[in-house]
């Protein structure tokens, strides 16, 4: 089962810097990535890190990916103890939903505390069947504060 872990400072470019990574490491493993895989799978990954530098707290975030057949499982650490809040964003809003769309394209996602803060996770098939976007979860119809993802 390949598997991977990187770190990085948490600042303006770690976003763009996991996503190369992200999909440089996976595609070294043979992993399955069309064009639209890979553009999901780097949105999953853009979401999770920038939620790790905004609300992580400490400077560092680190990113693994775990590949078990065609489940890719990406992570997030940060230094900060605080769950994730999901929340609806108000159609005017610039921010406030990146666990929507996680919670959206994701085959399952969740959030777990570790010892130095907390672990944010999606997995994502990595086969020649894309996700579909369902367009309730970027407007106020989507998830609600509070709620949990499946």
């Amino acid at each position: 089962m390949p598997a991977a872990r990187f770190a990085m400072p948490a600042n303006t470019s770690a976003v763009a810097r996991a996503r190369q990574q992200v999909l440089a490491t996976v595609r070294s493993w043979g992993g399955g990535l069309d064009g639209e895989t890979a553009d999901t799978l780097e949105l999953i990954v853009s979401e999770l890190v920038t939620n790790a530098v905004v609300h992580g707290g400490d400077g560092r975030v680190a990113v693994a990916l775990c590949l078990d057949g065609n489940l890719l499982r990406v992570s997030a650490y940060d230094g900060s103890p605080r769950p994730p809040l999901f929340r609806a964003a108000k159609d005017d809003e610039e921010t406030g939903r990146g666990l929507a769309l996680v919670d959206a394209l994701a085959f399952r996602h969740g959030w777990e505390p570790t010892p130095r803060g907390k672990r944010c996770w999606a997995e994502l098939e990595l086969s020649e069947s894309s996700p579909v976007l369902n367009s309730d979860v970027l407007t106020s119809g989507g998830l609600a504060s509070g709620q949990a993802a499946p």
